[in-house]
């Protein structure tokens, strides 16, 4: 149900801070480092997200986009298995979202809209409003910086120039290069809330939607100079990069003040903490030789020039091959002395490929964020040389791999190194189930792994090569402020999936049928006497 508002449409601004840690957040406004955010934490009213779990990095904002969780979106990893093969392809790029975004349905409903860097969004054609993508989103790759109405992207630009950061990871930072990416960082949140500003005064809109990305990067980034029980913490570092977090955080506040005090005073305003950040601690990277160990993987079979192993040569990669045989011995030999020498390796590889390792394995481990490992069984008719049978036997080898994985220690605290191991399908349901792992596996965060163990299977080491420190965590957040809002805090938990259906109903605007959540505008708009109905998921015990 909508809100029943007096005189003028209202209007509603939804600013989101990406991956910005909402306990920090709370921590820094409490100390007066974050005056806007402590006004409101003050005066509104916020409501804690549970968000997608097992797949929380790459799921969020297309679960957030659409209201569809992943067993209906698909969209979970950077790098995903194609359907029926063992090969990867580049998953994560906006055209894979299948369904328009909630506002799409406001403008059908009468609506003007603007946003603006909305992860993962595709600018929409003849949208009531405004729309830009990637200005300066945490991920340029999934779609060109682009825009609705087309020009309005080259008038940004030549207003506030590039984003000063444009990818953000990169290895072996020197102390000089951290301190050039935190100056571009503050500068990026300082030119986004000015693009933001001027936005706000293109046209009368009714619905407005802007993301601050820089604390997605910051906290990558910088979260070893932040956490001085990190490994990597030096206190010589300097406070500059040691607060760079907390400036940033600081940055996007000022940000969120400029914005806010432009608004009119009837407007109502929902800052977003679309999901957390902490250490980067997992064991993902271990994972590999924890399956070893459990007998996953069968000796290497035959190659492809005996007996067929069952991942055999595409017949169409045969037919090529066949056909360049044709031509004479003479021939053949002139023209490979004149192609580069690793041109004639990648035709060689590409007509006869090796059987892919995971063919022969009865599980392996598939991408993912690594804070959640992901496991995918070998299964007879659905991957190309299934090992495993669907029903009892692939039930059990699921039942025997999360045992097998509980057991695990983490041999430099003497805890518990995994939380829980739970089926996708017991998380998700949908069309796209078949394109998940079949098996999360939620690591303890607690500590750094570099070491597992368990009677099972010994001891195995090794220490994460990558070079972020910081990564996602499921910490999100809701706050509301406004003329029709409480105020105070509420314990019960919305979802991600409810965010898109809450906006549609604040505007009266009937959610999709394929929406999977609910409007929370109940309780948001009065103090709640009951948990909010949507299911909340309890891991595995």
């Amino acid at each position: 149900m909508s809100m029943s508002f007096r005189g003028a449409r209202p209007k509603l601004v939804l600013l989101a801070l990406d991956s910005a840690d909402c306990a920090l957040a709370r921590r820094w406004a409490n100390a007066g480092y974050l005056p806007t955010l402590a006004r409101l934490f003050e005066k509104g009213i916020s409501l804690p997200i549970a968000t997608p779990p097992g797949v929380l990095e790459g799921a969020v904002w297309p679960t957030l986009l659409t209201s569809q969780s992943v067993g209906n979106h698909g969209l979970f990893a950077y790098r995903q298995v194609i359907p029926g093969s063992y090969d990867l392809e580049i998953a994560m790029t906006a055209d894979r979202i299948t369904q328009p975004p909630f506002w799409f349905f406001l403008g059908q409903a009468g609506a003007r809209v603007t946003v603006i860097d909305a992860p993962f969004a595709r600018p929409l054609r003849n949208l009531r409003g405004l729309q830009v993508t990637n200005w300066g989103a945490h991920d340029p790759w999934c779609w060109p910086t682009s825009s609705w109405p087309r020009r309005l992207v080259g008038d940004l630009c030549a207003r506030f120039g590039e984003h000063p950061v444009g990818m953000c990871d990169q290895k072996e930072r020197t102390l000089a290069e951290y301190r050039d990416l935190r100056e571009r960082l503050l500068r990026g949140a300082r030119t986004k809330a000015r693009l933001l500003r001027y936005c706000l005064d293109l046209e009368d809109w009714d619905f407005f939607f802007g993301v601050f990305s820089e604390s997605h990067c910051v906290g990558h980034q910088f979260w070893h100079f932040f956490d001085a029980s990190h490994p990597r913490y030096d206190p010589g570092a300097g406070a500059d990069l040691n607060a760079a977090i907390r400036d940033v955080y600081r940055e996007i506040d000022r940000g969120l003040g400029l914005l806010i005090q432009a608004l009119p005073d009837a407007a109502h305003v929902l800052i977003l903490f679309s999901h957390g950040m902490g250490p980067y601690y997992h064991g993902s990277h271990l994972l590999d030789h924890i399956l070893q160990r459990l007998g996953m993987d069968e000796p290497t079979p035959q190659r492809a020039g005996g007996a067929r192993a069952q991942y055999e040569i595409s017949s169409g990669r045969s037919l090529v091959w066949s056909l360049s045989r044709l031509a004479p011995r003479a021939v053949r030999d002139r023209i490979k002395a004149r192609l580069p020498h690793e041109l004639v390796g990648r035709f060689w590889r590409w007509t006869h490929p090796e059987p892919h390792p995971w063919s022969r394995a009865r599980a392996f481990q598939v991408p993912s964020s690594n804070m959640t490992g992901a496991i995918r069984i070998n299964v007879k008719g659905r991957e190309p040389a299934g090992k495993v049978e669907p029903g009892a036997e692939y039930d059990e080898l699921c039942r025997e791999l999360a045992e097998a994985l509980m057991e695990l220690q983490n041999p430099a605290t003497g805890r518990k190194a995994v939380q829980w191991v739970a089926r996708a399908r017991d998380l998700y349901d949908g069309p796209m189930l078949h394109r998940l792992p079949d098996l999360f596996v939620e690591w303890d965060h607690s500590a750094p792994i570099t070491a597992l163990s368990s009677a099972r299977i010994g001891t195995v080491e090794g220490v994460f090569p990558g070079s972020r420190t910081g990564s996602h965590w499921p910490h999100a957040l809701l706050l509301a402020a406004g003329p029709e809002f409480a105020s105070g805090e509420i314990a019960a938990k919305m979802r991600t999936v409810d965010i898109a259906p809450t906006v549609l109903d604040f505007f009266g605007a009937p959610a999709p049928r394929s929406y999977e959540g609910v409007s929370v505008l109940p309780l948001l708009a009065s103090r709640p006497k009951a948990n909010h109905p949507a299911e909340v998921f309890h891991p595995p015990s």
